[in-house]
């Protein structure tokens, strides 16, 4: 037994996660807005930046989904996510010395193979605990949002100090003491009599599942000209680094709100609903920004963060539990992750550069656009999905 097993059996799994989620997401509140900086520090065009990040999403498609495989496979999540913490911090000490646009390429490359796949199966690990375990799933995912802020307010603290090299020495740390406090993971598995017989074909195959991935991929993907350049265009447009963490933080402050009371209606709506509210807040927060970079503007739509992501994520996290069987659920979440996420993000990643070049913040109507074929996905997947699991060997 190691030395801090007697802690891990002490704590409430529910405590546990949380700090797991907080720990984890202060890493994911930097990187998110503000490696776009540090790239374009490291000598970066806007093309370049975008196919950096788009290469990162097509490869995380591997990670995602063979991570996922191998947890259904082990039959069990801590293990895998223990070791994709280590690699996942190891993966980001290759771009300290990268300069240039094919060193930074390559190093990136190799960090999306672990890092997405361990924020994918946080992910699994974190909702099939809380069926398991009778746990509230927003109320504990929320601290990871709490933190996802931290991150991004620190970074308007550090930049005036260290420049835009300190965001990458603030993820090493981050990421290190993520990877340092992993055993605090709880050891949930599915039950032994639970499914694991389904093949990545098999799930392809189903209409229900490509249904859900469609509906997530556009929702989702319409967060790529936020996450890729919304800094960068604000800052071209005279806002400071605080009031645009200001900006982001408001959106990841209402995303935790809507996760602290979530308990009060996701057993009630179907999921597939979750998802067209999400969509539906997505047309206007992207339609508004299309057209405005005034900050009380900004401030008035970006709190439907909280439907664009946050509607939309539950819709999915609770999708999974309850249309797919237990067992195949990390291979879900991957394929999710993967097809549902990575490859929409990446395609529309590849377009912002170009597109961003050409039309400036006009992209935001782009997304707008996303938001409304993601309803149309979503409102097929309510008529399709009865329900109940879905029967992969029909």
């Amino acid at each position: 037994m190691t030395a801090p097993e007697p802690l891990r059996r002490r704590l409430p799994v529910a405590l546990r996660m949380a700090l797991f989620y907080a720990i984890s997401y202060s890493g994911l509140g930097v990187l998110v807005p503000f490696l776009p900086v540090w790239m374009a520090h490291r000598g970066l065009s806007a093309v370049e930046i975008s196919i950096v990040l788009a290469t990162g999403q097509l490869v995380r498609i591997f990670g995602n989904t063979g991570f996922g495989r191998l947890a259904d496979y082990w039959g069990e999540r801590r293990r895998v996510l223990m070791g994709l913490t280590v690699a996942s911090f190891l993966s980001f000490l290759v771009l300290v010395p990268a300069d240039g646009f094919v060193a930074i390429l390559i190093g990136y490359f190799i960090a999306s193979l672990f890092y997405p796949a361990q924020v994918a199966l946080t992910e699994n690990l974190g909702v099939l605990a809380a069926y398991q375990r009778g746990y509230d799933y927003g109320r504990v995912r929320l601290w990871g949002s709490v933190t996802f802020i931290g991150g991004t307010l620190a970074v308007g603290g550090i930049m005036p100090l260290a420049g835009p090299e300190g965001v990458l020495w603030l993820i090493l740390a981050l990421l290190g003491l993520t990877a340092a406090t992993a055993f605090l993971l709880p050891d949930v598995r599915p039950d032994k009599g639970a499914s694991r017989h389904g093949t990545i074909r098999g799930f392809l195959a189903n209409p229900v599942f490509l249904l859900f991935l469609g509906a997530n991929a556009f929702v989702q993907s319409s967060h790529a000209a936020y996450y890729t350049f919304s800094t960068l265009h604000w800052r071209a447009a005279g806002l400071d680094d605080l009031t645009i963490g200001i900006i982001w933080s408001e959106g990841v402050l209402a995303e935790i709100l809507l996760f602290a009371v979530s308990s009060r209606f996701v057993h009630r709506i179907r999921p597939t609903q979750l998802i067209l509210i999400g969509a539906a807040g997505g047309i206007i927060r992207w339609g508004v920004i299309a057209a405005t970079t005034d900050v009380w503007a900004l401030l008035a739509v970006n709190w439907l963060h909280a439907a664009s992501f946050a509607f939309a994520h539950l819709g999915a996290m609770h999708f999974i539990p309850r249309a797919i069987p237990e067992g195949m659920t990390a291979t879900a979440q991957g394929l999710y992750a993967s097809l549902g996420i990575s490859v929409a993000v990446a395609a529309a990643t590849f377009a912002m550069g170009p597109l961003y070049a050409s039309i400036g913040g006009l992209i935001f109507a782009v997304m707008a656009g996303f938001c409304l074929l993601s309803a149309g996905f979503g409102l097929a997947l309510d008529r399709r999905w009865d329900g109940r699991l879905i029967d992969f060997r029909a």
